[in-house]
């Protein structure tokens, strides 16, 4: 089976080699522009005016999700299937080309950034481990976390596979890292490892020794930040250290974007203002900008998924451009526009016909509302041991398509009190409320079967540990 998963990697990664050739083919650019009050994250994607096509998502907190490896998707057999599933704690903006949660990128509502570029990777092999592909892993660490450190430890927490990317990540708070997977191993780069902020198509360590070749870096050489010959690493270092406090931050981003092209003009360029929580973005074919203020977006899981494609003609504030998400626009998007750029030899080499392929990618989802993966789904009362001081109360699991909704009563009491900031993976999940007198109360919980057993937490003790079992 390793051998079948090799080969199927070695051909995933060939696909982009495969593709319409030109000098600016497999580069991007991601960074982060840091100074005073300004937290910008950009990226662009250069790939040889091909036209790529992509999707924009609002993604929601609140729901339950199905793991996918890519082996699966694109074997008839399904080879290496995931069995992983969340709940999405946290609701984020993506930028996909593949399909619904398998994202090139995006930033999630608590300002946790993750962007992919492609460059050599050597996934590590770990049976024991939870499986999930590329693009996917990325929204789970945007359904899920909120901090660079977080998402540095989630590399290590799933055996992930697909082609070769690293993936440069970034959070509210400015702290940033270069994931890569070299040798079988994570190689981590953050902090005082990480002095320049910004991630290319070449190791971060192979970057670093170029870098020392310039001047005001330990060289000689001048490093002109226009000039297309000197690394797109050592330009990004001259901007960031020559942006200055009164520069407006997003016409400077979009200067760094302008001038980090590769060749020609990108295909997207992406700015996440992680500070004002806005998204700006432009396209080669639709270079107005557009603008996406993400605290005008109800990440709430009362509606579904919201979609824009990226191709849209529009300027300016794009919220009343998105709409329902709906496999019918995944089939289009996949059929009309993707498949055209595909070599036919990516879609077919796992044995599956151009109509199957799409399928797979737009019906990948249907798990998510399949009622016999939602295994947490019910009333839970907690046992009763007979100790006068002991608390008693009821969780209510109630799953609608795939938006999961809890409450929680304590005493036996009728009135319930609405779970926020829940967050489920595998059988391990966490949530907080918020009790009539303001008391704000954590509980930590595992199911097994029709077994849970929880920790109640307040701020500062324990209220013990419980054992509930499922009455219905």
């Amino acid at each position: 089976m390793r051998i079948q998963q090799t080969i199927i990697a070695l051909f995933v990664t060939s696909l982009f080699l495969l593709l319409p050739q030109h000098k600016g083919v497999l580069a991007s650019s991601t960074f982060k522009l840091q100074k005073g009050k300004t937290l910008i994250y950009g990226h662009n994607l250069n790939e040889g005016d091909i036209g790529v096509p992509g999707l924009v998502f609002i993604n929601k907190r609140g729901m339950f999700k199905t793991g996918r490896t890519w082996s699966e998707i694109i074997t008839r057999s399904r080879v290496n299937p995931s069995s992983h599933t969340w709940i999405s704690r946290y609701g984020s903006v993506t930028f996909n080309n593949f399909g619904k949660d398998f994202p090139d990128g995006g930033m999630n509502e608590a300002g946790l950034f993750i962007w992919e570029a492609n460059e050599e990777a050597d996934y590590p092999k770990n049976d024991s481990l939870p499986k999930l592909n590329q693009m996917n892993w990325m929204q789970y660490i945007l359904d899920n976390y909120s901090t660079t450190e977080e998402a540095i430890r989630s590399a290590s927490e799933f055996e992930i596979d697909g082609w070769s990317w690293h993936f440069f990540v970034g959070d509210a708070g400015g702290n940033t890292a270069a994931i890569a997977f070299i040798n079988g191993e994570v190689v981590v780069h953050t902090g005082d490892e990480m002095p320049v902020p910004a991630l290319f198509n070449a190791p971060y360590d192979r970057e670093l020794e170029l870098l020392k070749y310039f001047r005001g870096f330990g060289g000689e050489y001048q490093p002109d930040e226009t000039d297309p010959n000197v690394p797109r690493f050592v330009r990004t270092a001259v901007m960031i250290d020559n942006y200055q406090k009164e520069d407006d931050p997003i016409d400077y981003g979009f200067y760094m974007l302008k001038t980090l092209r590769v060749f020609d003009d990108p295909e997207w360029s992406i700015l996440f203002d992680a500070e004002n929580r806005m998204v700006y973005f432009r396209t080669r074919m639709n270079p107005e900008r557009k603008t996406l203020v993400m605290d005008e977006i109800d990440f709430s899981n009362n509606e579904p998924a919201q979609v824009m494609n990226i191709a849209t003609a529009f300027s300016g504030n794009i919220l009343s451009m998105f709409v329902p998400y709906s496999k019918s626009i995944m089939q289009d998007f996949i059929r009309f526009e993707l498949l055209p750029i595909l070599p036919t030899d990516f879609i077919t080499h796992g044995d599956l016909s151009r109509k199957a392929f799409t399928e797979r990618i737009v019906n990948h989802t249907d798990s998510y509302t399949d009622s016999t993966n939602h295994f947490f789904k019910g009333t839970w009362e907690s046992i009763r041991t007979g100790d006068e001081n002991e608390l008693h109360f009821l969780i209510e699991f109630e799953v609608e398509g795939n938006a999961v909704k809890a409450v929680i009563s304590l005493d036996g009491s009728d009135e319930h009190y609405k779970v926020d900031n829940l967050r489920m993976s595998g059988n391990q999940f966490c949530f907080t409320f918020q009790t009539k007198s303001g008391k704000i109360l954590e509980v930590k919980g595992t199911i097994s079967d029709d077994e849970m057993r929880v920790n109640l937490l307040g701020i500062e003790k324990s209220f013990g540990d419980y054992c509930l079992k499922r009455t219905h």
